[in-house]
């Protein structure tokens, strides 16, 4: 019964390792996915440039990544280790199931054999006094001889569930090797990497003033960007005001001035269609598309240091994805196109409106939507612009939530 109920338990802990297994497994596939994709863009960006930033940001990206990758392995090496040691408790628990069972086969046959006289089956019923003793003779035989089946059986049973768990522990012996095996591979390219990325740092440093320029010519376009946003936003708040002022005249009724100290999101006039909209954006919060099927995040939102040029800062209003040459660029919501600009250095960008939320495409190479279009989440925009130079295809993604704009990465779904 104690060798049955831990079978059972241990039974159960291997359902939930196997389901986590399966989850590691699904999350390493994705992340070599990624590592391939970057080693190619690294590749490609060498064939133009013997040292670039982009190289530099694809290159930690790929870090980033081979270090999930490890702790990868080793959540798995954990997993199989329990699993060996859950199988040992098994293999343990069985030898000693089948060495009691043997023991009480043998002293069953001891017994029997140093009664052979006494125990004829046949002499053993017919000295019976009645029929009702011998009745009771012949059942305690039949039920003797099933007994020792029984024995013989469970011995049996016992002896291939010990042999098939013993392969089984050979087996996950063996997956333990081979992961810790592929652990210490992607450790020895994370140092390569590493002193790649050092080296790539040193170079870099010694072009100081072209980095300089690059520094600036990239906080040019985002604040021509940001401009653009602003102005388009404040157009559409004063034109909604003009409208509601003249519904208002019409009704015979005095325009209400917003209240001083009045925060700026909260200008909008929305109907209540839009703000239903809004809510429903609100609500995805987390789950969104991302704007390219394949990529990574190049560049997060906010102020960082930049990656060489030292107790200098950069500022992103949104977030930047490396992504394949020639992907589309599609709406991560459903909305109205608000607007379409032309930035220098930001090439073509798309505004779309959800409600009381604005979501902002640029780097686009071309651009298939046009002012005042119904768009729908998923739906195709344009296309990524393709920098030759760098050799890089790099969509950037604001989300605004009125005039202020927060961290799109908290809007679309984690990769």
């Amino acid at each position: 019964m104690l060798i049955r109920t831990v079978l059972v338990l241990l039974l159960c802990l291997s359902t939930a390792h196997a389901q986590t297994k399966k989850q590691l497994e699904e999350q390493r596939n994705k992340l070599m996915e990624q590592i391939s994709f970057t080693k190619k863009q690294i590749e490609a960006v060498q064939q133009k440039k013997s040292s670039s930033l982009n190289q530099l940001v694809t290159l930690k990206k790929q870090i980033q990544v081979r270090e999930r990758l490890i702790e990868n392995y080793g959540q798995e090496v954990n997993i199989t280790e329990q699993q060996i040691d859950n199988l040992g408790m098994v293999v343990e628990s069985l030898e000693r199931d089948l060495a009691k069972l043997k023991a009480e086969y043998a002293r069953m046959l001891q017994v029997a054999y140093r009664n052979r006289s006494n125990y004829n089956s046949i002499l053993l019923v017919l000295s019976a006094s009645d029929f009702n003793q011998a009745y009771l003779r012949l059942r305690y035989l039949q039920q003797y001889n099933d007994f020792r089946q029984t024995q013989v059986r469970l011995i049996n049973q016992t002896q291939i569930s010990l042999n098939k768990r013993k392969v089984q522990l050979e087996d996950k012996k063996k997956e333990k090797e081979g992961l810790l095996q592929e652990e210490e591979n992607q450790k020895t390219l994370l140092t390569y990497e590493s002193d790649k990325t050092k080296q790539l740092v040193s170079n870099l440093a010694q072009n100081e003033k072209q980095l300089r320029k690059e520094l600036q010519d990239k906080e040019s376009a985002r604040q021509r960007l940001n401009k653009a946003i602003e102005d388009m936003i404040r157009r559409e708040i004063e034109e909604a005001r003009r409208k509601e002022a003249e519904r208002l005249k019409a009704q015979g009724k005095k325009p209400e001035t917003p209240a001083a100290g009045r925060p700026k999101n909260e200008e909008f006039e929305l109907t209540p269609e839009a703000r239903a909209l809004g809510n429903d954006f609100a609500a995805n919060q987390g789950k969104l598309p991302w704007p390219v099927g394949k990529g990574f995040i190049s560049a997060t939102f906010g102020e960082h240091p930049h990656p060489v040029l030292k107790n200098v800062k950069e500022r992103n209003d949104g977030v930047n994805i490396r992504t394949a040459q020639g992907s589309a660029v599609n709406a991560i919501f459903r909305g109205e196109v608000t607007a379409v600009v032309n930035i220098p250095g930001m090439q073509r960008a798309v505004i779309i409106r959800h409600g009381q939320y604005l979501t902002v495409y640029a780097h686009l190479g071309s651009v298939t939507v046009n002012k005042g279009d119904k768009v729908t989440t998923g739906q195709q925009i344009g296309t990524v612009y393709f920098d030759d130079d760098e050799n890089k295809a790099e969509v950037h993604l604001q989300v605004w939530k009125g005039t202020t704009k927060v961290d799109p990465q908290g809007w679309i779904a984690r990769k």
